[in-house]
Parts: C-alpha cells; sequence; structure tokens
C-alpha cells in the first residue's frame, strides 16, 4: 500500500485529512498534497500512514481484513 492509497482508504473510513495529518504528527495541507501526488512523504511519514491504514482496516473498516 502507498502512503496515498493509506490516506485514501482513511478517508473512506471516516477520518478527515486534518485527523489524519494529527494522527501521523502532519499537517492537514502535507495529507492534501500527498494525497493529490503533489509531495512524497519521506520514509517515516509513509511508515505511519500505512500503518495508520491497516491498524483502521483491522480495527474499524473491516470490509478486507487480509493486511
Amino acid at each position: 500500500m502507498t502512503p496515498a492509497k493509506a490516506i485514501e482508504h482513511l478517508i473512506a473510513c471516516g477520518m478527515t485529512e486534518a485527523a489524519i495529518g494529527s494522527s501521523v504528527g502532519a499537517g492537514q495541507s502535507t495529507i492534501n498534497r500527498i494525497r493529490h501526488g503533489q509531495m512524497q512523504p519521506n520514509w517515516t511519514l509513509g511508515q505511519k500512514l500505512v500503518e495508520a491504514a491497516r491498524r483502521k482496516r483491522i480495527k474499524q473498516c473491516g470490509r478486507d481484513r487480509a493486511a
């Protein structure tokens, strides 16, 4: 899963860009730029986004539990 796809997944689960940013230590504008392909996150932020999406998939969205 790419960081941009992780953001899309989190949004599909009901999170806002601001909430996603807050959960990974980034601003809403950074999340928006990553989401729309205007920037690539550094490795640490990318990993945090992917891990947040995996946790959300298992705990809440549950549509596809294969993590």
